[in-house]
């Protein structure tokens, strides 16, 4: 079991679900030892139990004002670069254009061990941490487009929204409030694609599919049975970021939605990407190619690679 692990840690976790195996499965990563918590039911309840059983990644502190429109003026330039090359009509590899993106937000300084330990087997020469955040936003980013694509009356509401708001300018921090859709959309994607793993450590003593754990026990948990559970979301396989809307996602509990692993809904995270996706919108429109887009894990869920055609729009 071991040598699995080590070898592709996500993939056997994710096997561990899909083989029928008990809904809690010990096993080591290097030296320790953590829970893999499959089954839905026990997901369910750790995320949305009692939070004082469980400790999840304290979230970062919201930025202030004025360092907050200071990294939003850094993500439109980063966005703006990540495009400098395209060229209209020409086939794009979405995948590997959004994995030049390096994201502003940073993450905390350290991760949670055993969550370090996955990523380093990923990553042996890089700072973990940040090698895993640029991937996932690299991963988000080509999803959105992806989904937009598939979803044509989205992407238009997209970018009239965009184009509204933005009038032609580049996104301030004062436009993220208006991007109303654009956050909705964001969401969405990340409803449908989030982290593959989130961390739990437990705090009291607690009886968990059967195994009773002590303060101290690590859990290793895929937030993406959450995500789809149609207790919580209503046709959990349909792209529909109305789903958002405040009078339609008041009654979530929270833990229903933790895209990034924690209490995150005050996370530079959610700006980071409503501006990266407006600036792009605001002078592209990618279109799909034919063929099926496939999904592959390395580190997180991404698409394998994505064709497209960007056309450049006339803003």
């Amino acid at each position: 079991m071991e040598a699995a692990v080590a070898g592709d840690p996500l993939g056997f976790l994710g096997s561990l679900a899909a083989g029928g195996r008990p809904g809690m499965t010990e096993l080591y990563i290097g030296p320790r030892l953590v829970h893999a918590v499959t089954a839905p039911e026990l997901v369910r309840a750790v995320l949305l139990g009692d939070p004082r059983r469980y400790a999840a990644i304290s979230p970062p502190r919201r930025p202030t004002e004025g360092d907050l429109a200071a990294r939003v003026a850094t993500v439109a330039e980063r966005a703006r670069q990540l495009t400098r090359d395209w060229r209209s009509g020409a086939e794009l590899d979405v995948t590997a254009a959004m994995s030049d993106y390096q994201p502003v937000h940073r993450g905390q300084a350290d991760g949670p061990s055993t969550i370090m330990l996955l990523m380093r087997r990923f990553f042996p020469a890089a700072e973990p941490l940040e090698s895993c955040l640029a991937a996932f936003a690299a991963a988000t980013l080509a999803w959105t487009w992806h989904e937009l694509a598939s979803h044509p009356h989205a992407a238009a509401r997209l970018h009239a929204e965009v184009d509204t708001v933005l009038q032609g300018r580049r996104v301030t921090a004062m436009d993220v409030v208006n991007l109303r859709y654009t956050r909705r959309v964001v969401s969405e994607v990340l409803r449908l694609h989030p982290v593959l793993l989130v961390m739990r450590t437990v705090v009291k003593p607690v009886r968990l599919g059967g195994i009773r754990l002590p303060p101290g026990a690590e859990l290793l948990l895929r937030p993406g049975s959450l995500h789809r559970d149609p207790q919580l979301h209503g046709q959990p396989d349909e792209f529909d970021p109305d789903r958002w809307r405040p009078d339609r996602c008041a009654h979530l509990p929270r833990g229903a939605f933790v895209p990034f692993g924690c209490d995150d809904r005050g996370s530079f995270l959610w700006t980071e990407f409503t501006v990266a996706v407006a600036t792009i919108a605001q002078r592209w429109q990618l279109w799909p190619t034919p063929g099926r887009v496939r999904s592959c894990v390395a580190v997180v869920e991404r698409p394998d690679r994505l064709v497209m055609v960007p056309q450049q729009r006339g803003v």
